[in-house]
């Protein structure tokens, strides 16, 4: 899959792809960590969520994203993705 690149920017709909993009790019790798800060990493799910949201509502088109993996693969759910880069708990 192709990603949106910063370069690629060139309106307000694509910057919202793109952070949001960011910001599941850093929900990632804190899921995929054994030890993360809680905190932190409810942080970034709930901006990601908030800004999926948005797009949704806002009709972006954001189809190169990961944005568009947590929509059409976990029903728009950041947690359920984000549960998806989780180690197995031993």
């Amino acid at each position: 899959m192709s990603r949106l690149f910063r370069a690629d920017v060139r309106t307000p709909e694509q910057a919202l792809a793109y952070l949001t993009d960011c910001t599941l790019a850093t929900v990632c790798d804190l899921a995929a960590k054994r030890s993360r800060p809680k905190h932190e990493f409810d942080r970034q799910k709930t901006m990601a969520q908030t800004a999926i949201n948005w797009m949704l509502e806002m009709k972006v088109d954001f189809h190169d994203t990961r944005a568009r993996d947590v929509v059409d693969k976990h029903g728009g759910s950041v947690d359920a993705w984000a549960a998806t880069f989780m180690p197995a708990v031993d």
